[in-house]
């Protein structure tokens, strides 16, 4: 058998970092897309949350003027 070379060893090589550079990669996407769907669910929960105080405002507002009135009748 013929002794190893560089040549022998390059593809291996290119191969096995290859698969570690994908892998980092899909590890990386992964994260990043959880990331930002976190993101997106608390900028809804926020928006969700000042709709409901909104709403809870108004009918408050409602509420105090329905009394008023009434209180002048």
């Amino acid at each position: 058998m013929p002794p190893l070379s560089v040549k022998d060893l390059t593809m291996p090589a290119a191969a096995f970092t290859m698969a570690i550079v994908l892998t980092a990669h899909v590890y990386n996407s992964i994260n990043h897309a959880r990331l930002d769907a976190a993101v997106v669910r608390d900028q809804k929960l926020t928006e969700i949350e000042e709709r409901r105080k909104k709403r809870y405002a108004d009918a408050l507002k409602t509420i105090e003027e329905k009394q008023q009135w009434e209180r002048k009748q």
